[in-house]
């Protein structure tokens, strides 16, 4: 659990300096384009960039240290590439079952589930796009950070593809789980 603080700590950084960015740009497009406001869309849309933001800072955001020497891009840290499919899965059976060590599963297998769900779920809720081009974008995001850590001191991972997949998958299910339950909710954010 440590280490799930660790990243959201990693994180709130580049967070808090996208928050400011964010707001003027946006009140600036929608001054420009005349956009009529509607906040549902608008919170809704605010989280899901700063979400992003976070997201990249873990993924593919080099990280920086500072020092006596000001900011420093991190070279340490060791690259691996797995192009073995389920892979994770017989990792994830002998960290957590043999080595007694849960952070793995919660970190590698279900935190690449969980940081997707956002896209099946508000992609799809704000742009009215289709399930098949909603997994589409999930995929190609999720394959765009795996192509940008091969250059960085960050692993590259063909299951992270799948399980990112599987998230947006996941996103999909719960917005049309809303769709039919709480209809109302969701229109709301087409007004």
């Amino acid at each position: 659990m440590s280490a799930i603080i660790r990243y959201v700590i990693n994180m709130i950084p580049y967070m808090m300096l996208a928050v400011p960015v964010y707001l003027v740009g946006r009140l600036v497009f929608c001054k420009t384009k005349k956009v009529k406001i509607n906040w549902y869309r608008e919170v809704t849309l605010f989280a899901f960039v700063i979400f992003l933001v976070g997201l990249a800072s873990q993924t593919i955001i080099p990280k920086f240290e500072t020092g006596v020497n000001g900011f420093n891009i991190v070279r340490s840290g060791i690259h691996e590439t797995n192009l073995i499919p389920f892979k994770v899965l017989f990792e994830t059976y002998q960290e957590v079952f043999v080595n007694g060590y849960i952070n793995y599963f919660l970190i590698n297998f279900l935190g690449n589930i969980i940081l997707f769900i956002p896209f099946g779920l508000i992609v799809p809720l704000l742009w009215k796009t289709s399930t098949v081009k909603t997994i589409l974008i999930g995929f190609c995001s999720s394959l765009f950070i795996e192509i940008c850590q091969l250059f960085l001191t960050r692993g590259t991972d063909i299951d992270d593809l799948m399980l990112n997949t599987t998230g947006v998958l996941l996103g999909i299910l719960v917005l049309k789980f809303l769709q039919k339950n709480c209809k109302s909710l969701v229109e709301k954010f087409n007004s």
